[in-house]
Protein backbone atom coordinates (compact mmCIF):
# COMPACT_ATOMS: atom_id res chain seq x y z
CA UNK A 1 0.00 0.00 0.00
CA UNK A 2 2.90 2.10 0.68
CA UNK A 3 4.67 1.91 -2.15
CA UNK A 4 1.82 1.94 -4.44
CA UNK A 5 0.80 5.54 -2.57
CA UNK A 6 4.39 6.62 -3.44
CA UNK A 7 4.60 5.68 -7.15
CA UNK A 8 1.44 6.90 -7.93
CA UNK A 9 0.90 10.32 -6.34
CA UNK A 10 -1.29 11.33 -9.92
CA UNK A 11 -3.44 9.31 -9.30
CA UNK A 12 -4.07 10.55 -5.00
CA UNK A 13 -6.93 12.71 -4.92
CA UNK A 14 -7.58 12.94 -1.25
CA UNK A 15 -6.47 17.31 -1.82
CA UNK A 16 -3.32 17.19 0.11
CA UNK A 17 -0.89 19.35 -0.80
CA UNK A 18 2.26 17.80 -1.66
CA UNK A 19 5.36 17.66 0.38
CA UNK A 20 9.24 17.08 -0.01
CA UNK A 21 8.78 13.64 1.98
CA UNK A 22 6.39 12.27 -0.69
CA UNK A 23 8.76 12.07 -3.41
CA UNK A 24 12.38 10.44 -1.50
CA UNK A 25 15.40 11.56 -3.81
CA UNK A 26 18.43 12.75 -3.21
CA UNK A 27 17.60 14.70 0.30
CA UNK A 28 17.12 11.14 1.78
CA UNK A 29 21.35 11.43 2.63
CA UNK A 30 20.31 14.98 4.37
CA UNK A 31 16.91 15.03 5.98
CA UNK A 32 14.98 12.33 7.84
CA UNK A 33 12.11 10.88 6.97
CA UNK A 34 9.55 11.95 8.41
CA UNK A 35 6.28 10.40 6.61
CA UNK A 36 3.88 8.75 9.26
CA UNK A 37 3.15 4.71 8.88
CA UNK A 38 0.41 3.19 6.54
CA UNK A 39 -2.86 3.49 8.94
CA UNK A 40 -4.05 0.56 10.17
CA UNK A 41 -7.81 -0.24 10.38
CA UNK A 42 -8.91 -0.88 14.11
CA UNK A 43 -10.76 -4.11 15.25
CA UNK A 44 -14.18 -2.48 14.79
CA UNK A 45 -13.61 -2.27 11.12
CA UNK A 46 -13.18 -5.86 11.25
CA UNK A 47 -9.53 -5.16 10.33
CA UNK A 48 -10.84 -4.83 6.64
CA UNK A 49 -9.89 -2.10 4.63
CA UNK A 50 -12.37 0.80 4.09
CA UNK A 51 -14.09 -0.22 7.16
CA UNK A 52 -16.31 -2.88 5.52
CA UNK A 53 -16.43 -4.83 8.31
CA UNK A 54 -19.68 -3.64 9.79
CA UNK A 55 -20.97 -2.25 6.70
CA UNK A 56 -18.77 1.11 6.68
CA UNK A 57 -18.72 3.98 8.45
CA UNK A 58 -22.25 5.29 9.15
CA UNK A 59 -21.31 8.67 8.12
CA UNK A 60 -18.99 10.15 5.39
CA UNK A 61 -15.46 11.03 5.83
CA UNK A 62 -15.00 15.00 5.70
CA UNK A 63 -12.02 16.46 3.45
CA UNK A 64 -12.56 13.50 1.34
CA UNK A 65 -10.58 11.80 4.09
CA UNK A 66 -8.96 8.05 3.07
CA UNK A 67 -7.86 6.04 5.86
CA UNK A 68 -5.63 3.76 3.90
CA UNK A 69 -3.48 6.78 3.50
CA UNK A 70 -0.95 7.98 5.58
CA UNK A 71 -0.92 11.51 6.91
CA UNK A 72 1.86 13.85 5.85
CA UNK A 73 4.38 14.38 8.49
CA UNK A 74 4.33 17.21 11.20
CA UNK A 75 7.22 19.62 9.04
CA UNK A 76 4.75 19.85 6.12
CA UNK A 77 2.25 22.49 5.62
CA UNK A 78 -1.50 21.18 6.47
CA UNK A 79 -4.06 20.56 3.39
CA UNK A 80 -5.24 23.21 1.19
CA UNK A 81 -8.65 23.16 2.45
CA UNK A 82 -6.97 23.57 6.04
CA UNK A 83 -5.35 27.18 5.10
CA UNK A 84 -7.75 29.23 5.46
CA UNK A 85 -9.22 28.08 8.76
CA UNK A 86 -9.51 30.44 11.70
CA UNK A 87 -6.69 29.15 14.51
CA UNK A 88 -8.85 27.28 18.11
CA UNK A 89 -8.57 29.63 21.10
CA UNK A 90 -7.05 28.02 24.02
CA UNK A 91 -5.32 25.26 21.39
CA UNK A 92 -1.45 24.60 21.72
CA UNK A 93 0.65 26.75 19.84
CA UNK A 94 1.51 23.74 17.84
CA UNK A 95 -1.86 22.54 16.62
CA UNK A 96 -3.23 26.03 15.38
CA UNK A 97 -2.75 26.84 11.80
CA UNK A 98 -0.65 29.14 9.86
CA UNK A 99 0.23 30.71 6.72
CA UNK A 100 2.17 28.52 4.08
CA UNK A 101 6.44 29.51 4.15
CA UNK A 102 7.93 30.12 1.69
CA UNK A 103 10.63 27.66 2.16
CA UNK A 104 8.09 25.45 1.59
CA UNK A 105 7.22 26.57 -1.98
CA UNK A 106 10.73 26.64 -2.66
CA UNK A 107 11.66 22.91 -1.95
CA UNK A 108 8.37 21.79 -3.35
CA UNK A 109 9.42 23.35 -6.60
CA UNK A 110 12.92 21.83 -6.15
CA UNK A 111 11.72 18.41 -5.97
CA UNK A 112 9.32 18.48 -8.41
CA UNK A 113 12.13 19.33 -10.33
CA UNK A 114 14.00 16.87 -9.41
CA UNK A 115 11.34 13.83 -9.53
CA UNK A 116 11.21 15.53 -13.17
CA UNK A 117 14.42 14.92 -14.68
CA UNK A 118 15.92 12.15 -12.24
CA UNK A 119 13.95 9.31 -13.37
CA UNK A 120 12.96 6.10 -11.45
CA UNK A 121 12.97 6.65 -7.48
CA UNK A 122 14.47 3.81 -5.30
CA UNK A 123 12.56 2.47 -2.41
CA UNK A 124 13.49 2.47 1.31
CA UNK A 125 12.45 -0.02 3.77
CA UNK A 126 9.18 0.85 5.90
CA UNK A 127 10.53 -0.80 8.83
CA UNK A 128 12.96 1.95 9.82
CA UNK A 129 10.64 4.83 8.72
CA UNK A 130 7.81 3.36 10.47
CA UNK A 131 9.91 2.84 13.72
CA UNK A 132 11.65 6.83 13.47
CA UNK A 133 7.82 8.43 12.96
CA UNK A 134 7.13 6.45 15.97
CA UNK A 135 9.63 7.17 18.15
CA UNK A 136 8.82 10.90 17.20
CA UNK A 137 5.09 11.09 17.09
CA UNK A 138 6.13 9.40 20.86
CA UNK A 139 8.21 12.22 21.64
CA UNK A 140 6.02 15.03 20.54
CA UNK A 141 3.04 13.75 22.57
CA UNK A 142 4.86 13.51 25.77
CA UNK A 143 6.16 16.82 25.02
CA UNK A 144 2.25 18.05 24.55
CA UNK A 145 1.26 16.40 27.50
CA UNK A 146 3.86 17.76 29.87
CA UNK A 147 3.36 20.92 28.70
CA UNK A 148 -0.59 21.26 29.35
CA UNK A 149 0.00 18.84 32.19
CA UNK A 150 2.77 21.31 33.92
CA UNK A 151 -0.11 24.33 32.98
CA UNK A 152 -3.08 22.72 34.30
CA UNK A 153 -1.49 21.49 37.73
CA UNK A 154 -0.01 24.99 38.01
CA UNK A 155 -3.32 26.33 37.37
CA UNK A 156 -5.06 24.02 39.74
CA UNK A 157 -2.43 24.37 42.37
CA UNK A 158 -2.56 28.60 42.18
CA UNK A 159 -6.32 28.11 42.44
CA UNK A 160 -7.23 25.21 45.37
CA UNK A 161 -3.44 25.91 47.39
CA UNK A 162 -4.56 28.57 50.03
CA UNK A 163 -1.71 30.13 51.84
CA UNK A 164 -0.70 31.95 54.37
CA UNK A 165 -0.45 35.93 52.87
CA UNK A 166 -0.61 37.60 55.86
CA UNK A 167 -0.56 38.22 59.15
CA UNK A 168 -4.51 38.57 58.82
CA UNK A 169 -5.00 35.77 57.08
CA UNK A 170 -2.96 33.45 59.72
CA UNK A 171 -5.60 35.28 62.33
CA UNK A 172 -8.23 33.87 60.29
CA UNK A 173 -6.77 30.31 60.03
CA UNK A 174 -6.42 30.15 63.37
CA UNK A 175 -10.24 32.01 64.40
CA UNK A 176 -11.64 29.51 61.84
CA UNK A 177 -9.17 26.35 63.72
CA UNK A 178 -10.88 27.72 66.88
CA UNK A 179 -14.46 27.16 65.39
CA UNK A 180 -14.00 24.02 63.50
CA UNK A 181 -12.27 22.69 67.06
CA UNK A 182 -15.62 23.80 68.89
CA UNK A 183 -17.60 22.29 66.54
CA UNK A 184 -16.31 19.13 66.22
CA UNK A 185 -16.68 18.92 69.92
CA UNK A 186 -19.77 19.84 69.94
CA UNK A 187 -20.70 16.94 66.83
CA UNK A 188 -18.80 14.46 68.93
CA UNK A 189 -20.72 15.07 71.64
CA UNK A 190 -23.97 14.54 69.96
CA UNK A 191 -22.71 11.53 68.27
CA UNK A 192 -21.60 9.60 71.92
CA UNK A 193 -25.68 10.92 72.69
CA UNK A 194 -27.78 9.81 69.74
CA UNK A 195 -26.22 6.39 69.03
CA UNK A 196 -29.80 5.35 68.98
CA UNK A 197 -30.86 7.59 65.95
CA UNK A 198 -29.23 6.45 62.86
CA UNK A 199 -29.86 9.24 60.32
CA UNK A 200 -29.30 11.44 62.96
CA UNK A 201 -25.87 9.88 64.15
CA UNK A 202 -25.15 9.23 60.31
CA UNK A 203 -26.04 12.99 59.28
CA UNK A 204 -23.43 13.77 62.29
CA UNK A 205 -20.83 11.66 61.27
CA UNK A 206 -20.41 13.36 57.46
CA UNK A 207 -20.61 16.47 59.08
CA UNK A 208 -17.79 15.87 61.70
CA UNK A 209 -15.91 14.39 58.83
CA UNK A 210 -16.01 17.10 56.57
CA UNK A 211 -14.81 19.47 59.59
CA UNK A 212 -12.28 16.99 60.46
CA UNK A 213 -11.16 17.10 57.07
CA UNK A 214 -11.75 21.16 56.96
CA UNK A 215 -9.65 21.10 60.26
CA UNK A 216 -7.07 19.14 59.13
CA UNK A 217 -6.58 21.58 56.07
CA UNK A 218 -6.05 24.16 58.64
CA UNK A 219 -3.46 22.37 60.24
CA UNK A 220 -1.55 21.85 56.98
CA UNK A 221 -1.95 25.28 56.32
CA UNK A 222 -0.84 25.65 60.05
CA UNK A 223 2.07 23.95 60.19
CA UNK A 224 4.00 25.42 57.52
CA UNK A 225 6.88 26.08 59.51
CA UNK A 226 8.98 28.52 56.73
CA UNK A 227 5.52 30.51 55.95
CA UNK A 228 4.94 31.12 59.86
CA UNK A 229 8.75 31.84 60.61
CA UNK A 230 7.94 34.95 57.69
CA UNK A 231 4.98 35.49 59.08
CA UNK A 232 6.62 35.90 63.10
CA UNK A 233 9.33 37.64 61.28
CA UNK A 234 6.82 40.07 59.60
CA UNK A 235 4.94 40.19 63.08
CA UNK A 236 8.46 41.51 64.74
CA UNK A 237 9.08 43.54 61.80
CA UNK A 238 5.67 45.26 62.61
CA UNK A 239 6.27 45.26 66.20
CA UNK A 240 9.47 46.94 65.64
CA UNK A 241 8.15 49.82 63.49
CA UNK A 242 5.57 49.95 65.97
CA UNK A 243 7.68 50.73 68.90
CA UNK A 244 9.97 52.94 66.43
CA UNK A 245 6.66 54.75 65.96
CA UNK A 246 6.02 55.28 69.47
CA UNK A 247 9.37 56.36 70.42
CA UNK A 248 9.66 58.75 67.90
CA UNK A 249 6.19 60.15 69.41
CA UNK A 250 7.50 59.93 72.88
CA UNK A 251 10.69 61.35 71.53
CA UNK A 252 8.13 64.35 69.71
CA UNK A 253 6.49 64.85 72.52
CA UNK A 254 9.37 65.31 75.27
CA UNK A 255 11.47 67.56 72.24
CA UNK A 256 7.81 69.58 72.24
CA UNK A 257 7.47 69.80 75.57
CA UNK A 258 11.47 70.57 76.11
CA UNK A 259 10.72 73.46 73.55
CA UNK A 260 7.41 74.65 75.28
CA UNK A 261 9.60 75.01 78.28
CA UNK A 262 12.43 76.56 76.09
CA UNK A 263 9.73 78.78 74.86
CA UNK A 264 8.16 79.81 78.03
CA UNK A 265 11.58 80.40 79.44
CA UNK A 266 12.67 83.20 76.73
CA UNK A 267 9.39 84.74 76.72
CA UNK A 268 9.48 84.91 81.14
CA UNK A 269 13.08 86.82 80.06
CA UNK A 270 11.28 88.83 77.19
CA UNK A 271 8.79 89.69 79.62
CA UNK A 272 11.40 90.80 82.22
CA UNK A 273 13.63 92.50 79.98
CA UNK A 274 10.53 94.16 78.82
CA UNK A 275 9.23 95.04 82.68
CA UNK A 276 12.79 96.36 83.28
CA UNK A 277 12.93 98.64 80.43
CA UNK A 278 9.18 99.81 81.39
CA UNK A 279 10.68 100.11 84.94
CA UNK A 280 13.33 102.10 83.45
CA UNK A 281 11.12 104.47 81.18
CA UNK A 282 8.55 104.96 84.16
CA UNK A 283 11.49 105.66 86.57
CA UNK A 284 13.14 108.25 84.00
CA UNK A 285 9.35 109.85 83.51
CA UNK A 286 8.84 110.57 87.66
CA UNK A 287 12.23 111.80 87.54
CA UNK A 288 11.50 114.47 84.90
CA UNK A 289 8.38 114.76 86.28
CA UNK A 290 9.94 115.22 89.56
CA UNK A 291 12.16 117.79 88.66
CA UNK A 292 9.77 119.80 86.99
CA UNK A 293 7.65 120.07 89.53
CA UNK A 294 10.75 120.75 91.59
CA UNK A 295 11.76 123.40 89.42
CA UNK A 296 8.26 124.45 89.21
CA UNK A 297 8.26 124.90 93.14
CA UNK A 298 11.47 126.53 93.28
CA UNK A 299 10.54 129.30 91.10
CA UNK A 300 7.14 129.79 92.71
CA UNK A 301 9.71 130.24 96.15
CA UNK A 302 12.17 132.20 94.39
CA UNK A 303 9.19 134.39 93.32
CA UNK A 304 7.60 134.57 96.75
CA UNK A 305 10.67 135.34 97.67
CA UNK A 306 11.12 138.60 95.47
CA UNK A 307 7.71 139.46 96.56
CA UNK A 308 8.54 139.11 100.56
CA UNK A 309 12.09 141.22 99.48
CA UNK A 310 10.18 143.95 97.59
CA UNK A 311 7.36 144.04 100.73
CA UNK A 312 10.46 144.68 102.72
CA UNK A 313 11.66 147.58 100.27
CA UNK A 314 7.97 148.43 100.14
CA UNK A 315 7.69 149.07 104.09
CA UNK A 316 10.93 150.79 104.20
CA UNK A 317 10.16 153.24 101.73
CA UNK A 318 6.74 153.93 103.53
CA UNK A 319 8.63 154.26 106.97
CA UNK A 320 10.64 156.73 105.25
CA UNK A 321 8.00 158.68 103.59
CA UNK A 322 6.06 158.86 107.03
CA UNK A 323 9.38 160.33 108.74
CA UNK A 324 9.68 162.85 106.07
CA UNK A 325 5.51 164.22 106.21
CA UNK A 326 6.44 163.92 110.20
CA UNK A 327 8.98 166.55 109.82
CA UNK A 328 7.52 168.62 106.90
CA UNK A 329 4.61 169.05 109.33
CA UNK A 330 6.70 169.76 112.49
CA UNK A 331 8.33 172.60 110.37
CA UNK A 332 5.48 173.87 109.37
CA UNK A 333 4.10 174.13 113.03
CA UNK A 334 1.64 171.24 113.12
CA UNK A 335 1.90 168.37 115.66
CA UNK A 336 0.49 165.20 114.80
CA UNK A 337 -0.98 162.61 117.51
CA UNK A 338 1.26 160.32 119.32
CA UNK A 339 -1.42 157.34 118.55
CA UNK A 340 -1.05 157.56 115.28
CA UNK A 341 2.43 157.17 115.15
CA UNK A 342 1.82 154.04 117.80
CA UNK A 343 -0.38 152.68 115.33
CA UNK A 344 1.73 153.03 111.80
CA UNK A 345 4.46 151.73 113.73
CA UNK A 346 2.81 148.53 115.45
CA UNK A 347 1.28 147.99 111.98
CA UNK A 348 4.86 147.93 110.19
CA UNK A 349 6.00 145.32 112.97
CA UNK A 350 3.31 143.24 112.29
CA UNK A 351 3.99 143.32 109.05
CA UNK A 352 7.60 142.79 109.31
CA UNK A 353 7.22 139.94 111.38
CA UNK A 354 4.80 138.22 108.74
CA UNK A 355 7.54 138.99 106.07
CA UNK A 356 10.09 137.39 108.37
CA UNK A 357 7.99 134.07 109.13
CA UNK A 358 7.67 133.81 105.29
CA UNK A 359 11.06 134.40 104.23
CA UNK A 360 11.70 131.65 106.76
CA UNK A 361 9.36 129.33 105.42
CA UNK A 362 10.64 130.29 101.79
CA UNK A 363 14.52 129.77 102.79
CA UNK A 364 13.52 125.85 103.98
CA UNK A 365 11.78 125.23 101.17
CA UNK A 366 14.08 126.39 98.73
CA UNK A 367 17.16 124.66 100.82
CA UNK A 368 15.02 121.26 100.57
CA UNK A 369 14.52 121.92 96.94
CA UNK A 370 18.01 122.63 96.25
CA UNK A 371 19.21 119.59 97.94
CA UNK A 372 16.88 117.59 95.93
CA UNK A 373 17.93 119.34 92.63
CA UNK A 374 21.39 118.50 93.81
CA UNK A 375 20.57 114.83 94.59
CA UNK A 376 19.41 114.48 91.03
CA UNK A 377 22.40 116.45 89.76
CA UNK A 378 24.95 114.05 91.44
CA UNK A 379 22.81 111.14 90.04
CA UNK A 380 23.26 112.51 86.64
CA UNK A 381 26.57 112.88 86.73
CA UNK A 382 27.26 109.84 88.27
CA UNK A 383 25.04 108.11 85.68
CA UNK A 384 27.38 110.16 82.86
CA UNK A 385 30.32 109.01 84.39
CA UNK A 386 29.66 105.19 84.56
CA UNK A 387 28.35 105.96 80.62
CA UNK A 388 31.69 107.39 80.11
CA UNK A 389 33.83 104.83 81.91
CA UNK A 390 32.04 102.27 79.72
CA UNK A 391 32.69 103.87 76.92
CA UNK A 392 36.20 104.15 77.52
CA UNK A 393 36.88 100.60 77.99
CA UNK A 394 34.74 99.49 75.24
CA UNK A 395 36.91 101.73 73.13
CA UNK A 396 40.27 100.14 74.85
CA UNK A 397 39.13 96.67 74.54
CA UNK A 398 38.50 97.09 70.75
CA UNK A 399 42.07 98.73 70.53
CA UNK A 400 43.27 95.51 72.02
CA UNK A 401 41.65 92.97 69.92
CA UNK A 402 42.58 95.32 66.79
CA UNK A 403 46.11 95.00 68.27
CA UNK A 404 46.29 91.50 68.63
CA UNK A 405 44.62 90.41 65.73
CA UNK A 406 47.10 92.79 63.83
CA UNK A 407 50.09 91.11 66.03
CA UNK A 408 48.68 87.32 66.03
CA UNK A 409 46.36 87.57 63.11
CA UNK A 410 43.37 87.03 64.90
CA UNK A 411 44.70 84.18 67.36
CA UNK A 412 43.27 84.46 71.14
CA UNK A 413 46.45 84.25 72.90
CA UNK A 414 46.33 83.07 76.49
CA UNK A 415 49.04 83.35 79.04
CA UNK A 416 49.90 79.85 80.63
CA UNK A 417 51.91 79.99 83.61
CA UNK A 418 52.84 76.57 84.79
CA UNK A 419 53.70 75.62 88.28
CA UNK A 420 55.52 72.64 89.45
CA UNK A 421 55.39 71.57 92.72
CA UNK A 422 57.20 68.46 94.20
CA UNK A 423 56.30 67.17 97.83
CA UNK A 424 58.85 64.21 99.50
CA UNK A 425 56.23 62.36 101.98
CA UNK A 426 57.05 58.42 102.78
CA UNK A 427 59.99 58.35 100.52
CA UNK A 428 58.21 59.29 97.95
CA UNK A 429 58.29 62.25 95.65
CA UNK A 430 54.96 63.30 94.45
CA UNK A 431 55.08 66.39 91.31
CA UNK A 432 52.08 68.76 90.81
CA UNK A 433 51.68 70.84 88.25
CA UNK A 434 49.50 73.85 88.55
CA UNK A 435 48.50 75.59 85.48
CA UNK A 436 47.31 79.19 85.82
CA UNK A 437 45.17 80.73 82.37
Amino acid sequence: MDSSYRSDTSGYNSRYVPSQYSHPGLHEAREPDLTAPPWTPPPAYDARPFGVGFAGPPFAQPYGFDPSVPPPGFGCPPPGHLLNLPSIPGAPQQLQTRPHAPRCDRELASNRSHTEHRGPVATRDPDDDVTRQRKQDTKWVRQFLQATGKKSCGRLQSQHSPQLSSVSSLRQALYGAAQLISRLEDLCHTLTHSLHGDGEWTHSYSRALDIKAELADKAGLLADTSRLGELKAQVSRAACRRLRRLRARREAKTEEKAAEERRSLKETAADKWRMKLMQEVEEKKKEKELKMAADSVLCEVRKKQADVKRMQDILRSLEKLRRLRREAVSKKGIVTELQNDEVFSSTLEQLRMVIKRRTVVYSAEEKALMVMLEGEREEERRRERERRVRKERERQLQRKHRVDSMLFGGMVVHVCVCVCVCVRAQGMTVVTAVVFV
